[in-house]
């Protein structure tokens, strides 16, 4: 989900952009998590190349989805092809696997991974949703302020490596206070 212009913080010296699951504080660092979700590329004989190495690559790392396939030959592409590859801070493209409390940082995108099912997928993006709404309508001088903490989440975890969440947010809040009171945008 789209909340605002992404483009600004493309990468103009990568030949590939991309979001992330965990991002390490270096953009530029291969151990960032890649997320296929949202990424950006340069049409470049470079690129081309990558992109048919990735393809290629399926083989190799059954039954894999791209974005898997991504992780395991990121190094291969920088080594071998010279791919240069930057990640996107989770801080401004949030997803449900590293998610930064607050929607007054920047956030331009909002991926619904790490969140098993469709429906939990809908849920939790509604509330993300209902968030952005109530932020909009904020007065500028609150927004301005920074202060403001739109979502706050309560985690059920899995047996999933990391910090993946069953049911992603189990509850969307506002905690910017009309009268210091919070607000349920959704419920689980």
């Amino acid at each position: 989900m789209w909340l605002r212009d992404p483009f600004r913080h493309i990468n103009l010296y990568a030949d590939v952009t991309m979001s992330c699951d965990a991002f390490s504080g270096d953009p530029e660092s291969l151990k960032n998590s890649p997320n296929t979700g949202f990424y950006y590329v340069k049409s470049t004989a470079r690129t081309v190349a990558m992109v048919r190495y990735w393809r290629a690559a399926r083989p190799r790392f059954p039954p894999h989805h791209d974005q898997k396939i991504f992780d395991n030959i990121k190094r291969e592409l920088a080594g071998e092809l010279g791919v240069r590859i930057a990640f996107l801070d989770t801080a401004l493209f949030g997803t449900f696997c590293e998610f930064r409390d607050g929607i007054d940082g920047g956030v331009c995108t909002m991926h619904a991974n790490c969140c098993i099912g469709l429906d939990n997928k809908v849920r939790e993006l509604r509330g993300v949703v209902a968030a952005w709404k109530n932020y909009t309508a904020l007065p500028p001088a609150e927004k301005e302020a920074g202060k403001v903490s739109l979502l706050t989440l309560d985690v059920r975890k899995t047996d999933r490596p990391r910090t993946y969440a069953a049911g992603c947010l189990s509850r969307v809040k506002t905690v910017a206070g009309r009268g210091g009171a919070p607000a349920l945008l959704a419920a689980a």
